[in-house]
């Protein structure tokens, strides 16, 4: 509890710290972005110390991250009392928001806290490598931080998430396995009061009163976080055994083919709750998952895609204060705001080094952001838009990836390119379980512009907006019929068809309200680009996929419907309001019609509450277990004597020495001394290590190696090996036991020194 308290009151004292520079940032926001003062401020921190780190003017170490807050601090109260008056007077006239904004924060971050109370083991799936990036940034005195699980190599990943949540970690002080937990609470927090926020604005900026604002902002922060997709509805039928084998079949979810009646209201089936990610995909043929922001929570991993939602939100919040700045975009602009824009750059390209896959996302939003601003203003007296726009964006682009420059020198990439999609479509059913509730409110968003946005367009322009639709389409069969593909060209277009119609209908509209600079009119254009963007990505998704070793396009959907969910979250929370304010019919059939929709409305988001409810409940076994928020808690327990040794090695062992344990393979215990320790082994989870690097030539030979040192009676062979690898210590525990028998390491008493032997653990240092 108290170390929960600490850190959240860093995050507001922060937060305080940064509310000048995030007020001049987002001067034109209604609420000048209040509710990013808390990302900016830990984002911009740990740039700042990242990137001094990374040329070896700063080490990251606790002292020189307080000195980069105080620095900060001096620079926020010299604004402060420049802006003084300003910022006074906003304080005064927005309490309401503020209120909204604290009080949606704090209850964000406790609830998810006691989510995590109850089900807080750094145990399965990914934790145990999140965890291990975190150890091991926090033990890293300069970037890039080691590899924990490949020594003498730097993490060949993206990193800067785990590095923003270790900054608060070394900040606070508070231990790395309550950090893990709470950094999770700060992330589910953090994107709570963004997505608020950025509805709150979207409403305001449309003339909607503050309260209307607030309530569509919770919308949104109810539909980013506290809902599932429509399997949910599925796993209730499925639990208590309603319908029969046929209907089951038809289905086709893997691991649902005989109904159960279930002990609880809710499902009791074994991990029920990941069907609903899995839902896309062909045995054998096409392997999916398409992750949304509550299952992730559920499922608790501190990932890399998790890691940027707040970022990715305060992305957005950047994009839309350009929408809404007044002066005509270009490079006499950016003279004039060369700082915020710098600020603005470093937002964006945070996204590059925290999950790499969101960054063309959203610069691609920026550019499509900027492009319609600048095209409403084209015929402004010598304002060249056009010259304007192509500079802003090339400097833009060449931004994000300057500020993280030293990120993207020590980067690997796996990637193998952009290859077409040969495999099965995503069934229309499947597709609509997904993202049914958002296309419902899209759809109807998109109907709702369409007569006073199509009015007047000619057929040539509607050809050439249909052609504009069609390019990913027309690559895809080029690509397709060069590379012998057996997918059908024209039964891909027919499947696609309702989404290509859909993105033609935006683009028709932006363009035409666009080219009518109905100011009245203009903030309905950013939710349709984020309309635009997020079909775009799912459309992209059955035509290519970003080439990687599972040579599928798992990762492809994974990562993007994630960001599509994102998109359509903020776009879906504006168009109802703008639907709650703008469509109210005369007529008994158009009241009629509106009541429907609204009971559909709320139809289809109680069948989107039903997973995640449920799911909450279910992990956390209805909330009957002891709570606490130690992530090691159940290591402790189950493994005592292990554990015993591994606090030893954090509190007697500084810096990064490489040590010697047994490795394995992804998802076992194997390397779980260097998960929580941080220190670099020689070889921990090989098929991890094959992901990030494509290849295993970076370690080939270091399982043998390994198996040398343990159980090798040459004590030159054996002191050859610790040499070349720079091993300070060997580690003899349980797994050593199980995978090189009894004996394993006996030989290693006679020339290393035993700093430690207790409960069946001995860890041997190298003589000096």
């Amino acid at each position: 509890m108290i170390d929960a308290l600490v850190w959240f009151i860093t995050v507001e004292i922060l937060s305080l710290i940064f509310l000048p520079v995030t007020f001049l940032l987002f001067k034109r926001l209604p609420d000048r972005g209040y509710a990013f003062s808390k990302a900016l401020s830990i984002l911009l921190i740990t740039f700042v110390v990242w990137l001094l780190s990374s040329i070896h003017i700063l080490p990251n170490m606790q002292w020189a991250i307080i000195l980069v807050v105080v620095f900060f601090a001096v620079c926020s109260f010299v604004l402060f009392w420049r802006r003084r008056s300003d910022i006074k007077e906003y304080i005064s006239k927005n309490r309401g928001v503020i209120i909204a904004v604290e009080a949606l924060f704090l209850g964000a971050f406790v609830l998810y806290g006691l989510v995590r109370a109850y089900n807080p083991e750094i145990l399965y799936t990914e934790k145990p490598m999140d965890f291990a990036f975190l150890n091991a940034i926090i033990r890293t005195d300069y970037f890039p931080p080691q590899d924990p699980w490949l020594s003498g190599f730097s993490l060949n990943n993206y990193y800067f998430g785990h590095a923003i949540m270790a900054t608060m970690a070394k900040l606070t002080g508070v231990g790395s396995a309550v950090a893990f937990n709470l950094s999770l609470a700060l992330v589910f927090a953090l994107a709570s009061v963004g997505s608020f926020s950025i509805v709150y604005n979207l409403v305001r900026l449309c003339r909607g009163g503050i309260r209307v604002a607030i309530g569509f902002g919770l919308v949104a922060a109810g539909f980013l976080l506290a809902i599932g997709n429509l399997q949910g509805i599925l796993e209730m039928f499925y639990a208590h055994g309603i319908g029969g084998e046929g209907f089951w079949s038809w289905i086709g979810i893997e691991g649902m083919n005989s109904p159960y009646q279930s002990s609880q209201w809710y499902p009791t089936e074994f991990w029920w709750w990941w069907h609903a990610t899995r839902m896309i995909q062909v045995p054998g043929a096409d392997y999916t998952i398409a992750e949304f922001p509550n299952f992730t929570f559920v499922l608790g991993d501190l990932h890399a895609h998790l890691l940027s939602l707040p970022f990715v939100l305060l992305s957005l919040a950047v994009c839309l204060n350009i929408f809404a700045t007044k002066a005509n975009l270009g490079l006499a602009w950016l003279k004039r705001n060369i700082v915020p824009f710098i600020i603005m750059i470093i937002c964006i390209g945070s996204l590059g080094a925290i999950h790499t896959w969101d960054l063309p996302i959203y610069v691609f939003v920026f550019i499509g952001t900027i492009f319609i601003h600048a095209y409403m203003r084209r015929n402004e007296e010598g304002y060249r838009w056009w010259s304007g726009w192509m500079a802003l964006s090339a400097i833009a682009i060449a931004g994000v990836f300057l500020c993280y420059l030293p990120f993207y020198i020590n980067l690997k990439s796996p990637v193998t390119g952009i290859i077409p999609w040969d495999g099965p479509n995503t069934r229309p059913f499947f597709y609509f379980m997904v993202w049914g509730l958002f296309l419902f409110v899209g759809v109807s968003f998109i109907v709702s512009q369409v007569r006073s946005g199509l009015s007047g367009v000619s057929w040539r322009r509607a050809g050439l907006v249909a052609l504009a639709v069609l390019w990913p389409w027309a690559i895809w069969a080029i690509a397709t019929a060069a590379t012998g593909g057996e997918s059908s060209v024209w039964g891909k277009l027919w499947n696609l068809s309702p989404l290509l119609i859909l993105l033609a209908l935006i683009v028709f509209i932006v363009i035409r309200k666009a080219e009518r600079g109905d100011k009245g009119e203009r903030w309905p254009l950013y939710a349709l680009l984020l309309f635009f963007t997020a079909v775009l990505l799912t459309v992209g998704c059955e035509l290519f996929y970003i080439g990687d070793i599972f040579n599928n396009r798992m990762n492809t959907v994974f990562r993007f419907y994630f960001q599509a969910w994102v998109l359509f979250d903020i776009a879906s929370a504006f168009a109802i309001y703008y639907l709650y304010r703008n469509w109210k019919p005369v007529r008994i059939a158009g009241r009629s019609a509106r009541y429907i929709w609204w009971g559909l409305l709320a139809m289809l988001v109680a069948c989107s509450l039903i997973y995640s409810v449920s799911a909450v409940f279910s992990k956390t076994n209805s909330f009957s277990v002891s709570p606490t928020l130690d992530g090691s808690a159940w290591h402790q327990s189950a493994h005592p004597e292990e554990w015993e040794a591994i606090s030893w090695m954090n509190s007697n062992i500084d810096g990064a020495p490489v040590i010697v344990t047994a490795p394995g393979y992804s998802y076992t215990d194997h390397g779980i001394v260097s998960v929580f320790t941080g220190l670099p082994t020689v070889l921990g989870w090989e098929s991890h290590e094959y992901v990030w690097r494509g290849s295993d030539s970076d370690y080939a030979g270091r399982r043998d190696d390994i198996e040398q040192i343990y159980t090798g009676i040459d004590p030159s062979l054996v002191q050859e090996l610790l040499e070349e690898y720079d091993v300070t210590y060997v580690y003899v525990g349980r797994l050593e036991g199980e995978m090189y028998g009894e004996d394993a390491g006996r030989e290693l008493r006679a020339y290393m020194d035993v700093p430690y032997e207790q409960g069946g653990v001995v860890i041997y240092q190298v003589k000096e």
